[in-house]
């Protein structure tokens, strides 16, 4: 089950996980297990928003990295928002994940 400071928006195109301010190992297991249950259920497409997040460590960047590899497997497209500048946006640039996960804009659409 997720936090009550994350919650997943549905809509016809896409189901939207909004990260919560901080994740860490304390809350990166929950975040998982909500992103993989989404792309197990079949959702046609999941937005993995961190718009919000203040601080990302190394835990929060697995979450992404293992959805995004079952996302491939599942052939259901994933994106990432992720603010233009600031810490969390610069741990995921130096990770990787923005060479290796799509960016969604900062519209309601995933791409």
């Amino acid at each position: 089950m997720l936090s009550s400071t994350t919650h997943v928006e549905r809509t016809a195109d896409a189901a939207v996980l909004y990260f919560p301010p901080e994740v860490d190992l304390a809350n990166a297991d929950d975040l998982r297990s909500g992103a993989l249950r989404l792309l197990n259920r079949g959702v046609p497409a999941l937005v993995m928003d961190l718009i919000g997040c203040r601080f990302c460590d190394s835990s929060g960047v697995n979450v992404i990295l293992r959805a995004h590899i079952r996302a491939k497997a599942l052939g259901t497209p994933l994106y990432v928002r992720l603010p233009a500048t600031g810490l969390v946006r610069r741990i995921c640039d130096i990770a990787g994940v923005t060479r290796l996960v799509p960016l969604a804009d900062h519209s309601a659409s995933p791409a």
